[in-house]
């Protein structure tokens, strides 16, 4: 088991979206949305610092109410080219943990126990990098070539297909020295050079891309909360 030292936890939430306008202080069954996000990132057990990362003081008014600390990014880091790999970098150099985790506020049905078991996965784990994916075993293409099944055979069983895996970024760790060392030489770094792909519940896994994606992350969190 390596030793995590300083851990910090940030929550990305920049003031500008296009495809779902002001997704992170929309209501989604009751809260605004990026305090899911934050609600798990508090709840986890051992406790560590909790940062929402952002440019727009609506966000970080609302972070502050929710009771977790705040990071102003610059407004050079909150256009719509701004890239993970930039502000990871940033908050890296003003804070220097030791490792990084960010917790993905367009993925609301996280909750405290993913993150800790990520950790744990991170933690037990020679890599530098984990990234949470969603896994099928569908029969899946990629511009027409078959990915995961043999075309020139009878249909398999879909169990029996060697499962997909999709980032989906709900829940990604660093190693932040490793990071830093491979953002400079190379200028980019999130996928990491050791990495582990952490497979987490597709009912968890919704990202809210679209309107749609919205609407049936609502729906998941009301059929949650009736449990």
């Amino acid at each position: 088991m390596k030793d995590l030292g300083s851990i910090i936890a940030h929550i990305p939430a920049r003031g500008g979206s296009k495809r779902v306008p002001g997704k992170n202080l929309r209501p989604l069954a009751g809260q605004p949305m990026l305090a899911y996000a934050v609600n798990a990132a508090l709840s986890c057990k051992g406790g560590f610092p909790v940062y929402v990362n952002t440019d727009s003081d609506e966000i970080a008014s609302l972070a502050e109410k929710l009771g977790v600390a705040v990071y102003r990014r610059s407004p050079e880091l909150a256009s719509d080219t701004t890239t993970s790999d930039e502000f990871n970098m940033d908050i890296i150099d003003a804070l220097t943990p030791d490792t990084l985790v960010m917790i993905n506020p367009v993925c609301p049905l996280i909750e405290s126990s993913d993150i800790e078991a990520a950790l744990g996965v991170f933690q037990s784990k020679d890599v530098d990098t984990l990234i949470s994916v969603s896994e099928t075993r569908m029969q899946c293409f990629y511009r027409n070539n078959p990915v995961n099944v043999d075309i020139n055979s009878k249909l398999a069983a879909t169990q029996s297909n060697e499962p997909v895996q999709v980032c989906n970024w709900a829940i990604t760790i660093w190693d932040a020295r490793k990071y830093a060392e491979r953002y400079r030489e190379l200028g980019y770094a999130v996928f990491g050079e050791r990495r582990e792909l952490f497979p987490i519940s597709p009912l968890k896994a919704v990202k809210i891309s679209t309107e749609e994606d919205f609407k049936m992350a609502e729906l998941m969190v009301k059929a949650r909360n009736m449990i």
